[in-house]
C-alpha cells in the first residue's frame, strides 16, 4: 500500500507504514513544540516523491517562513518546489457558511485545480477557530473542508494550537489520524515525546516516544515513556 510518509524512519513505521493517501490528519501540540517542522517534514517529502504539495499557513509570511524553514536539511532543494500559501483568515470569506463558499475560497488560495493536488498542509486550524469565533460555524467550515479533500482525493494534513488549559477543539473528531506533541516531565527534567491518539485501521503504538528538534529536524529517538505509577491494573476472571 502506498502511504503519505513523513520521510522520518521511526514515526513512518510507528504509523504503520505513514499516514494513509485521500485522509485527513491532525498535528496538535502547545505553541512552540515543533508542530510547524513536522507538518513541513511531510511536505518536503512529498515533493521529493514528485507531488504536487500545498502549505497553506496562516501565522507565517513568505518571508519568516523561509527563514526558520529553510534552513532545516531536510528543505534542501524541495523548499521552493513547495506551493507556499501565505493567508489571512477573515470571516468576510467564509460566510455565510457554504460548502460552496468553502470551495471558492480553497480554490482561489489553491490556485491550482484541487484534482492535481496530491498533499496539502493547513497550519492552522486554530486562527479558523478563533476568526469564526463559533463553535457550529467552525464545525461547519472543516465538515466542508474534509468533505472536499475527500472528494478530490487530496490527503491532508491539519495542524492545531492545544490550548494551555481547558478543551481541545473538536478537530480530532474529524480527523483520521492524531499525532500530539507536547513537554513531559521526567525524572532528569523536561523532555520533548509524541503521541499517536488514533490512526484509522493501523496497529499503533499508545505509549509517548521521545524526539529532539535538530538542524536535521524532528529526530525520534529510541525508547518510550511511560508512567510510573497506574491509575487501573489488570485482573484476570481466575483471580476472581
Amino acid at each position: 500500500m502506498d502511504y503519505a510518509r513523513f520521510g522520518i524512519p521511526k514515526l513512518d513505521e510507528y504509523l504503520g507504514g505513514g499516514l494513509d493517501r485521500n485522509s485527513i490528519s491532525l498535528i496538535i501540540g502547545r505553541s512552540g513544540i515543533g508542530k510547524t517542522i513536522l507538518a513541513s517534514h511531510w511536505a518536503a517529502e512529498g515533493v521529493r516523491n514528485g507531488e504536487t504539495v500545498i502549505y497553506i499557513s496562516t501565522t507565517m509570511n513568505k518571508y519568516n517562513c523561509r527563514d526558520y524553514l529553510s534552513r532545516f536539511s531536510f528543505m534542501k532543494d524541495v523548499y521552493d518546489k513547495i506551493h507556499w500559501r501565505f493567508i489571512r483568515v477573515e470571516p468576510k470569506y467564509l460566510l455565510p457558511m457554504t460548502k460552496e463558499k468553502v470551495k471558492e475560497g480553497l480554490d482561489a488560495t489553491y490556485g491550482i485545480p484541487a484534482e492535481q493536488i496530491d498533499r496539502v498542509v493547513f497550519d492552522s486550524c486554530t486562527d479558523l477557530d478563533k476568526t469564526l469565533a463559533d463553535p457550529v460555524l467552525y464545525r461547519r467550515a472543516i465538515r466542508y473542508m474534509a468533505d472536499l479533500a475527500y472528494k478530490y482525493q487530496v490527503t491532508a494534513l491539519w495542524v492545531e494550537e492545544a490550548p494551555m488549559s481547558g478543551e481541545w477543539s473538536e478537530t480530532k473528531n474529524f480527523v483520521e489520524t492524531v499525532l500530539f506533541m507536547d513537554i513531559l516531565r521526567i525524572p532528569e527534567g523536561y523532555a520533548r515525546a509524541m503521541r499517536i491518539l488514533k490512526k484509522y485501521r493501523t496497529p499503533h503504538p499508545l505509549e509517548w516516544f521521545p524526539y529532539e528538534i535538530t538542524n536535521d529536524g524532528i529526530v525520534i529517538k529510541d525508547g518510550w515513556f511511560v508512567r510510573k505509577d497506574y491509575d487501573y491494573k489488570f485482573k484476570s476472571h481466575r483471580e476472581d
